[in-house]
C-alpha cells in the first residue's frame, strides 16, 4: 500500500460558486430538523416533514420538466427524456420528487463547476445526505455529476431499487465511507450526456449494503478510482440525485450538505492486482468442460450449458437469435496487458447446417467506445470439429473491459466449444 500525500485545494470557481477563505472550506448547510430541545437529529420527524413540506409551499419552486437553475446557492437540475415528474425545492439543498411513465430522469442539487479545475485543484468534496426514498422500479440514490477531459459520467450509488447497477463483475472493490463499494467502469456508445448525443464512460461505486442516511467522501472515491486506471477529468458537477429508469417512486430529501475545498484526504490507494502467472506449460487458462463452465458464460441471452459429446464434456450454446450472440469468456487486463501478445485457441463444432464460419473475437472498450476484433475464424462442416486458434494476437493498446468470444458470422446454429484456452505468445 502506498500513502498519498495530502494536498491543499483552495476552492476559486464561476460565480455560481461559493468561493473559500484560506483555510477554510464552504459548506453548503442542509436541511437538518432540530428537536424539540435543540439537539440537531438528520432524520425527521413526521411531524417536522409534513411541517416543512407544508410551509409557503406557494413560494416553492415547483418543476416539471427538465430545466437547470439556481436557489439558496445551490444548483439544481431536472432532467428527463419522456414521462411524468415533478421535484419541488424545498430550500437548503433539499427536495422532493415523483415519477412515473418515465424512460429516463433525474432529480438533483448540488453544485457545479465550470470544468476549468479537477478535483485536487478544488478540493476536498463531501456530502452528508438523509432521504426518505420509495422507488417502485429501477432507481438510484446516488452522488452524481460529470468530469470533461475526459468526458466522464460517474456514480456514487448509496441506494438502489429493483436492480443494483450497474451490472456484471465489479473490477474492484473498495472499503470507504464506513462501507464496502464495488467499482465498476462501463461504456455508453451514442447516448445523451451534457455534450449531447455521444460516447462516454461512467464510473461507479455501488454500497454493497444499501442505507438512505450518511457520509460520503466524493474525492476519497476519485481518488481511489484513479488508483484502478479510471482517469478523472476537470469538474462539472458533484450533486445529491434520484435517478429513476422505466420506474415510478418518489423521493424527500431531507438532508443534503456539501462541504468543498480544503485538504484532499489522505487514504491507503491500493496497489494494481499482480499478474497471473501461466503454468509450466505456458497456460492462463485450459477451459474443458469437464468439471464446471471455468468462467464461461452466456452471451447476448443466448443459454449455454455443459453437456456429454464425442465421449467427454463441452459447452452447449443455444437460443441464438442473432449470429453474434454466443459463449464469453472476461480476460483481466492486469494478466492480458494492452499492447502485449497471446495465443488464443478454442474447438468448435456445429450439427445444424451443412456449414457455418466461426469467429473468435475480441471486444474491448477505449476512450473512442466498444470495439470488436477478430481473433481467428474458420469454417466447420456438419458434425465436424474446427480449431479456430491464433498463436499471436495483439491486445489492442488503451483497451479495457476485455471480452474473449465466439461467435458464428451469419445465422443462429446452435453449437459446442471445447478446449479453449489463452497461453503466452507462440504456445
Amino acid at each position: 500500500m502506498r500513502k498519498l500525500a495530502s494536498l491543499l485545494g483552495i476552492l476559486s470557481i464561476c460565480a455560481t460558486v461559493l468561493v473559500s477563505c484560506a483555510g477554510k472550506t464552504d459548506e453548503i448547510s442542509g436541511c437538518e430538523a432540530s428537536s424539540e430541545n435543540g439537539a440537531s437529529t438528520s432524520v425527521q420527524t413526521e411531524a417536522v416533514k409534513k411541517k416543512n413540506t407544508a410551509k409557503k409551499r406557494e413560494d416553492m419552486t415547483v418543476l416539471y420538466d427538465s430545466k437547470i437553475g439556481e436557489e439558496d446557492g445551490y444548483n439544481y437540475e431536472l432532467w428527463k427524456d419522456s414521462g411524468d415528474t415533478v421535484m419541488t425545492i424545498t430550500g437548503d439543498g433539499c427536495f422532493e420528487c415523483e415519477w412515473k411513465n418515465i424512460n429516463n430522469a433525474l432529480f438533483r442539487i448540488g453544485k457545479k463547476f465550470d470544468c476549468t479545475k479537477t478535483y485536487e485543484e478544488i478540493g476536498n468534496i463531501e456530502l452528508d445526505f438523509a432521504a426518505d426514498y420509495e422507488p417502485d422500479g429501477n432507481s438510484y440514490l446516488c452522488l452524481y455529476g460529470w468530469t470533461r477531459e475526459p468526458l466522464v459520467e460517474y456514480y456514487i450509488v448509496e441506494s438502489w431499487g429493483s436492480w443494483r447497477p450497474p451490472g456484471g463483475e465489479p473490477i474492484g472493490t473498495i472499503e470507504i465511507d464506513d462501507g464496502e463499494y464495488d467499482v465498476y467502469r462501463t461504456m455508453r456508445v451514442n447516448q445523451p450526456s451534457i455534450d449531447g448525443n455521444t460516447t462516454f464512460e461512467q464510473y461507479w461505486s455501488v454500497r454493497r449494503e444499501k442505507r438512505t442516511e450518511g457520509s460520503v467522501n466524493a474525492t476519497a472515491h476519485f481518488m481511489l478510482w484513479e488508483s484502478l486506471g479510471m482517469k478523472m477529468g476537470k469538474l462539472y458537477e458533484a450533486a445529491f440525485t434520484v435517478e429513476g429508469y422505466q420506474s415510478s417512486g418518489h423521493a424527500v430529501i431531507l438532508e443534503n450538505s456539501l462541504e468543498i475545498g480544503g485538504e484532499l484526504p489522505e487514504i491507503d490507494l491500493p496497489e494494481p492486482p499482480a499478474p497471473q502467472e501461466p503454468d509450466e506449460n505456458g497456460f492462463y487458462f485450459i477451459s474443458d468442460f469437464e468439471t464446471d463452465q471455468n468462467g464461461w458464460g452466456s452471451r447476448g441471452g443466448a443459454s449455454v450449458s455443459r453437456t456429454d459429446v464425442d465421449g467427454g464434456k463441452a459447452l452447449f450454446i443455444s437460443g441464438r437469435n442473432q449470429s453474434w450472440q454466443g459463449a464469453e469468456h472476461p480476460l483481466d487486463v492486469y494478466t492480458f496487458i494492452p499492447g502485449g501478445s497471446f495465443a488464443f485457441s478454442v474447438r468448435a463444432m456445429q450439427n445444424s447446417a451443412e456449414s457455418a464460419e466461426f469467429k473468435m473475437t475480441l471486444q474491448y472498450n477505449t476512450s473512442a467506445g466498444t470495439s470488436y476484433d477478430g481473433i481467428a475464424q474458420a469454417t466447420a462442416q456438419k458434425g465436424e470439429w474446427v480449431t479456430l486458434e491464433n498463436p499471436s494476437y495483439k491486445i489492442p493498446e488503451g483497451a479495457w473491459g476485455l471480452v474473449l468470444y465466439v461467435e458464428t458470422t451469419e445465422g443462429t446454429v446452435d453449437f459446442y466449444i471445447d478446449d479453449a484456452s489463452a497461453a503466452v505468445e507462440g504456445e
